[in-house]
């Protein structure tokens, strides 16, 4: 039996180590087509690879704003980094800003795609005139909504001063505490018609014959949404989610023109304060390094659950057709709920 066991395996283990030598030898016969990508390779090395390793080596070592030798330092410049004074107040900040962005947007998003979805009047002109804010640039943007907010000559003060409901302009974003609520309110005026496109495109993917066979349930109008449309969305909804998570992470045009971070660092996000640690008074391009290295990090394992998610949901969708009956049973991922 041993033996015979053997003899089943070798053919495999052979298998794998000629599919692997193949795979070499494939490579190096076709050298000529692989010339054709070398540039991009290239480009690619020197714009990604190249600053990544040297912010990687910056993390670790010493360097003096004015120039001179690079002293090793192993882990301090990420303890000095995380024991910085404004460090907490920073990633408070951003874990606020990014999940309050995240969710107003999606939340936008979804009312705007429902609106959109059904058949009113002038659709087409509403879905361009909501979709304005997204290809807006974000310089643009910030500039136009620093002067809205200006504490003196501010549209919204001033409308609400002439209409009576305040007595005095109110200061958006010079307030330590309105400066944040209103940065996040521009981001998510910024970022919903993105996902009002994409849930619109769901909401057209599904198919007309579930909500018919809900109907005939005698589910209502909630109980369809949340029977039917929640659950044949939960796979847009988390790629959109999970994008929109990145941006916000990454976010920084709209944060600096407006305020720079201020006042008294409550509107300081992480990127914003990597800048500010390396350009802004006295550099320190270590520390910069090192912050930088941990949301890379951070990014980084954040797309792995990425993909391994997008994975799971597309292994896991399904369409059960009840073939003896000819009908549709279920659509979707999750069991036991109507679809």
């Amino acid at each position: 039996m041993a033996t015979a066991t053997q003899t089943l395996r070798k053919p495999g283990a052979r298998t794998r180590a000629a599919h692997s030598d193949n795979v070499f030898v494939e490579i190096w016969n076709r050298r000529g087509d692989y010339m054709y990508v070398l540039p991009a390779l290239i480009v690619m090395g020197v714009v990604i690879i190249y600053p990544l390793v040297k912010v990687l080596w910056l993390s670790f070592h010493y360097t003096s704003p004015y120039g001179g030798a690079e002293k090793f330092v192993g882990l301090d410049n990420y303890k000095e980094a995380v024991q910085d004074e404004h460090f907490p107040i920073v990633i408070k900040n951003t874990i606020i800003w990014t999940a309050a962005s995240t969710l107003l947007a999606l939340f936008l998003g979804l009312a705007a795609a429902i609106l959109l979805s059904r058949p009113i009047r002038f659709r087409g002109f509403f879905r361009s005139v909501l979709f304005i804010p997204y290809v807006i640039g974000q310089v643009t943007a910030a500039f136009v909504w620093k002067w809205i907010f200006h504490a003196d000559f501010g549209v919204i003060s001033g409308l609400l001063v002439q209409m009576g409901i305040i007595n005095k302009p109110i200061k958006f974003i010079d307030s330590t505490s309105l400066v944040l609520p209103s940065l996040i309110a521009v981001n998510v005026w910024k970022e919903f018609p993105f996902a009002m496109i994409m849930l619109l495109a769901g909401l057209q993917a599904i198919p007309e014959q579930l909500y018919n066979a809900a109907k005939i349930d005698g589910a209502g109008r909630w109980r369809r949404f949340t029977d039917v449309t929640v659950p044949q969305l939960m796979p847009v909804i988390t790629v959109a989610s999970i994008l929109l998570i990145i941006a916000n992470v990454n976010a920084f045009t709209i944060v600096w023109v407006l305020t720079g971070g201020g006042p008294a660092y409550r509107s300081q996000i992480f990127i914003t304060h990597v800048y500010s640690q390396a350009f802004v008074g006295s550099p320190h391009f270590e520390l910069a390094s090192a912050l930088g290295v941990m949301i890379f990090f951070a990014l980084m394992i954040f797309a792995i659950f990425y993909v391994r998610l997008l994975t799971r949901e597309g292994r896991s969708n399904r369409v059960i057709k009840d073939e003896g009956e000819g009908g549709l049973v279920a659509v979707g991922s999750a069991p036991g709920n109507i679809r």
